[in-house]
């Protein structure tokens, strides 16, 4: 199971980005593709709304997710990262630029992902070098090198 396929991992440099908005970029490529509905994205806003930032699972980075939905048709994973950060829910103590988006279409699926993904977190030196990029290729290149 690969943590992120290249077709939904993006660059973006935007000027002043909300965080609605990097979750809706963030999702759009499994949009796209049919792996998740509207509604998913949408329900990711409002349980961050309803729930706190919570998601902001360390500096600079936030895990996008919400409760399975059946528009959700596999466990899968994209990433953002913004040039600029964005404030999750308008709170400067909760700011980020890496947006990773976990869909789930039941509450087990996901498990791999998340274990793959936590490896990834930990390693603060690959960390630092995907904050670093500046580009699309130097963002895959990052999540590449080991």
């Amino acid at each position: 199971m690969t943590l992120f396929d290249d077709r939904y991992i993006q660059y973006i440099d935007q000027e002043n980005p909300s965080w609605e908005n990097l979750i809706q970029l963030a999702g759009q490529p499994l949009l796209n593709d049919g792996l998740i509905g509207q509604e998913y994205i949408d329900e990711i806003v409002a349980t961050c709304r309803e729930k706190g930032p919570y998601m902001n699972i360390g500096p600079n980075i936030v895990l996008a997710h919400a409760r399975p939905l059946p528009s959700t048709r596999k466990a899968v994973m994209a990433l953002l990262l913004s040039r600029k950060p964005a404030a999750l829910l308008d709170d400067p103590a909760h700011t980020a630029r890496l947006w990773i988006f976990l869909a789930t279409p039941d509450d087990q699926s996901h498990i791999e992902l998340i274990q793959k993904l936590a490896a990834l977190l930990m390693n603060a030196d690959r960390v630092q070098r995907v904050l670093a990029a500046n580009s699309q290729e130097e963002l895959l290149t990052s999540l590449c090198a080991e």
